[in-house]
């Protein structure tokens, strides 16, 4: 099995977006009318937006914007469009000062038959220090937490490899109330394609996450950032044949 794409995650943090307090929804407005979100909870210490049949969800405050995306497959340009529309929304409404970073992390996996195999896979990467610790301990390796840190520039990347479990394999369907309303029953038809992504999880995996930030961005760098995410995944990827 080769390595699949769990999510894909970005996150811009500013400084001074302070209107946000006073022109949040007019954002949320245009991100439902132009970008098809569906608007979550809202107040002033956030606003919440989502495409459930895309997985995608975003949150924003004075301080942040958040994307998510789980389960989206190989495709990423959704993923990428979404983030420059949002970012493009959050600097028309808001105004900030500057940004301070901007961060493009994804996490991959690759799912085991059970908990055991998944644990003795942790085991193939990095050094084996591991075996002559065990040694010394008396006590038989059980698996491994890879974790480094690099940096060029700008740039500061986090990389990190583990055997996880997920607990929670699906999400629960919705139903709507009755007499709902022709967007209460559309909201609940698109929560519920959003529901279904989500049983292409095993029970036990390999986890690769990447997360690189760069800071103090030149503006219009989200493109060139993401695709030095996509090359740094598709290096990584190679150098961690779990298989």
């Amino acid at each position: 099995m080769n390595w699949q794409t769990l999510s894909l995650h970005f996150k811009q943090t500013l400084e001074g977006g302070f209107r946000y307090l006073d022109r949040c929804g007019e954002f949320i407005l245009e991100a439902v009318e132009r970008l098809n979100f569906v608007p979550g909870e809202t107040k002033p210490s956030g606003a919440k937006l989502e495409i459930p049949e895309l997985g995608l969800k975003a949150t924003v405050d004075t301080t942040e914007l958040i994307t998510v995306q789980e389960i989206p497959g190989e495709e990423t340009n959704t993923f990428l469009k979404t983030c420059v529309d949002l970012v493009a929304l959050v600097h028309k409404h808001f105004t900030p000062k500057r940004v301070v970073k901007n961060g493009f992390a994804a996490k991959y996996f690759v799912g085991f038959a059970n908990a055991e195999a998944a644990l003795q896979a942790s085991l193939k990467f990095g050094d084996d220090y591991h075996q002559e610790l065990g040694k010394v301990l008396g006590m038989v390796p059980a698996h491994k937490h890879l974790d480094y840190n690099f940096a060029s520039g700008s740039l500061d990347l986090h990389v990190s490899l583990q055997p996880v479990t997920f607990e929670k394999l699906a999400s629960f369907r919705r139903a709507a109330i009755f007499k709902a309303s022709r967007d209460e029953k559309a909201q609940v038809e698109r929560h519920n394609l959003s529901a279904d992504r989500t049983g292409r999880i095993p029970g036990h995996a390999v986890m690769l996450e990447l997360d690189l930030i760069e800071f103090d961005p030149p503006k219009d760098a989200l493109e060139k950032h993401f695709q030095e995410l996509l090359r740094l995944r598709s290096v990584l990827r190679k150098q961690f044949d779990v298989l």
